[in-house]
C-alpha cells in the first residue's frame, strides 16, 4: 500500500475519532432526550466507521500514531465543528440548544462527506477508493437525517427534502 493511501487512512481515522467525540460532547450538552439519543446514535455509527478503518489499517501492518499536544493543528482538527462558540451557560451548566447542536452535526457530516469524496476520486487503489465512497454515502445519509430534523424543528414543511403539503 502506498504511503499516500496510509496517510489518507490515518486522516479518515482521525476524522471519525473527532466526530465520535463531537457527537458525544453534543449529546452531553443537549437537554432534549430525543436529541441526545440522535447524537448518541450518530456517535455509534461513527464508531463502526472507525472500527472498519482501523481493521483495514491494521491489515497493512502499520501503527496509527496518536497526536501529542506539541504537534500543531492538523487538517483533521480543522475539519471539526466549533462547538464552544455555540454553547450557552444555564444554571451553571453548559448547554447547546437543539438547532445549534444540529447545525454542528450538519457541519461535521458535510466536512466528512467532502473529505471522503475528495480522496475517493484521487486514489489509484480501487479497494480503498470504494471504501471511501461507501463512507461518503453513509455520511450523506447522516447529513440527510440531521437536515430532516432541522427542517422539522424549523417547520419548513419539508421532510427529507419532500414538501409535506402542497398549495395545489
Amino acid at each position: 500500500m502506498e504511503d499516500k493511501n496510509i496517510t489518507i487512512l490515518d486522516l479518515a481515522v482521525e476524522n471519525e475519532k473527532g466526530a465520535i467525540f463531537s457527537y458525544l460532547d453534543i449529546a452531553r450538552k443537549t437537554k432534549d432526550t430525543a436529541g441526545k439519543n440522535m447524537f448518541i446514535t450518530l456517535a455509534s455509527e461513527e464508531v463502526r466507521h472507525l472500527l472498519t478503518l482501523n481493521e483495514l489499517r491494521q491489515k497493512y501492518g502499520e501503527k496509527i500514531y496518536v497526536r501529542t499536544l506539541e504537534i500543531p493543528e492538523s487538517d483533521v482538527e480543522k475539519l471539526l465543528p466549533d462547538i464552544k462558540g455555540r454553547e450557552k451557560k444555564k444554571h451553571g451548566k453548559t448547554e447547546l440548544n437543539e438547532l445549534d447542536a444540529l447545525d454542528i452535526a450538519l457541519e461535521q457530516e458535510k466536512k466528512s462527506m467532502e473529505l471522503y469524496e475528495h480522496y475517493s476520486t484521487t486514489l489509484e487503489d480501487e479497494g480503498l477508493a470504494t471504501l471511501l465512497k461507501r463512507l461518503y454515502a453513509m455520511e450523506k445519509a447522516h447529513y440527510e437525517l440531521v437536515m430532516a430534523q432541522i427542517d422539522y424543528i424549523k417547520g419548513t414543511g419539508f421532510w427529507f427534502d419532500i414538501p409535506e403539503f402542497s398549495m395545489e
